[in-house]
């Protein structure tokens, strides 16, 4: 199967999550801080379309790692300005009936966002033999062999 088809499904995975969290933020009236929308726009979003735009043409030297790297940015993102710290957008601070279905966007969001990083840095592995290097040292450092 072709690795750009694997990525294109993660970053659907990770857009639906993405919506449903969009949806859920607008039915339950969600207040953010002032910057975790522009976040959310440009890391969130802008970013991991970038880098699956590049994996697309065939540069998966820069597009796997910014495709990876935001996904993950916007999972740990989501999963602490969202469930776990204290602020306006948090689950714990959203009232109201629609509260649960926030929740479960959050967590849907989290999880897209986790499984399109795993993706993109299987890909980053797959295709950077400097990376794939890295990694391996770090497994199998050089002094154990």
């Amino acid at each position: 199967m072709d690795r750009r088809l694997i990525v294109t499904v993660a970053f659907v995975g990770y857009a639906l999550g993405l919506a449903a969290l969009a949806v859920a933020t607008v039915a339950a009236a969600v207040e953010f801080t002032e910057a975790q929308p522009t976040f959310l726009s440009l890391v969130g979003v802008a970013t991991p379309l970038a880098g699956l735009s590049l994996i697309w043409v065939g540069n998966y030297v820069y597009g796997a790692p910014l495709f990876a790297v935001s996904t993950a940015a916007t999972a740990w993102f989501v999963g602490y300005f969202f469930l776990v710290h204290d602020n306006p957008a948090s689950v714990g601070a959203v009232p109201g009936d629609l509260a649960a279905a926030y929740r479960y966007a959050a967590v849907m969001a989290v999880l897209g966002a986790t499984v399109a990083a795993l993706v993109g840095t299987w890909l980053w592995y797959r295709e950077s033999p400097g990376f794939r290097s890295l990694v391996d040292g770090v497994i199998e450092p050089p002094s154990a062999r």
